[in-house]
C-alpha cells in the first residue's frame, strides 16, 4: 500500500489520514476517525487489535472498543518506538493520541501487500463554493476512489507535528462524500457559522487502499 501527499496551490499545514490494516491477511479496516481518550467503536478495536501482538507496547492485550488509560499507553510505547513523539501531552504534542501521523505508522508497521496497485490516486481540481452556512467542496481523482473531506474551524488546538519544520497537523470533523468508487467528488457540508473561516482537507482512498490526502486550504463563509 502506498500512501501520497498531494499539494493545492496556496495550502499550508498538512494533515495525514491514513488506512491501518488489521493484522490478519483478510481484513481491512479503513480508518475515519483519530483516536484518544474516550473514543470507542470499531476504529478503536482494530488499534487495541493490532497493538495487543505487541507485548511491548500493549501487554494487557484487552481488545474493548473503548479507549482508556491502557490503550492510551500503549500508544505513547508505540510512539516512543517509532519516533513519532516522546514526550508532552495529547493538546501540546500529540503524545498519547492515536493522531494522523502515528496512525501513518501503524498503517506501515501492521500492512501488507495489497497487490499490483501501488499507486495512491492524485487529487486535482479542489474548489469551494460557499454560502452564509454551508460549503460545497469540490474536486477529481485520476482513478475511481472514495472520497472525504475534514474540516475545522480556524483556532483549532493544533496536535502533532510532522515533516520539515514540524509543520503542525489539524483535525477536524470528517464527512464522507460517497461510498462508491468515482472519479468526480463533492461534498456539501451544512451547519456552519456565517463569516467564519474554516480549513479543510480532502483525502481519497482506491479500490487497493492506496490513500491520497491534500494540504490544508481554507474557505470562509458569507455573511
Amino acid at each position: 500500500m502506498k500512501v501520497a501527499l498531494s499539494r493545492t496551490l496556496g495550502l499550508a499545514a498538512g494533515l495525514a489520514l491514513v488506512l491501518l490494516w488489521a493484522s490478519s491477511a483478510s481484513a481491512q479496516v479503513v480508518f475515519t476517525e483519530q483516536m484518544s481518550i474516550g473514543s470507542r467503536g470499531a476504529h478503536v478495536t482494530a488499534l487495541q487489535s493490532y497493538l495487543a501482538t505487541k507485548t511491548t507496547y500493549y501487554p494487557e492485550g484487552l481488545v474493548t472498543g473503548y479507549f482508556g488509560a491502557l490503550t492510551q499507553a500503549a500508544v505513547q510505547r508505540f510512539q516512543c518506538a517509532e519516533e513519532i513523539v516522546c514526550s508532552g501531552t495529547v493538546a501540546t504534542t500529540g503524545y498519547g493520541r492515536a493522531g494522523p501521523k502515528t496512525l501513518l505508522q501503524l498503517n506501515l508497521r501492521a500492512g501488507g501487500s495489497v497487490g499490483a496497485d501501488v499507486s495512491a490516486p492524485f487529487i486535482f481540481g479542489v474548489s469551494a463554493a460557499t454560502s452564509s452556512n454551508s460549503a460545497t467542496i469540490s474536486f477529481a481523482t485520476n482513478e475511481s476512489a472514495r472520497g472525504q473531506v475534514y474540516y475545522a474551524p480556524n483556532g483549532l488546538t493544533l496536535t502533532e507535528a510532522a515533516g520539515p519544520g514540524f509543520t503542525p497537523i489539524v483535525g477536524g470533523t470528517a464527512v464522507m462524500t460517497d461510498a462508491a468508487l468515482k472519479t468526480s467528488h463533492a461534498v456539501t457540508i451544512t451547519g456552519l457559522a456565517s463569516s467564519t473561516t474554516y480549513f479543510y482537507t480532502v483525502q481519497a482512498v482506491d479500490a487497493s487502499g492506496n490513500l491520497s490526502v491534500t494540504w490544508p486550504a481554507w474557505f470562509r463563509t458569507n455573511p
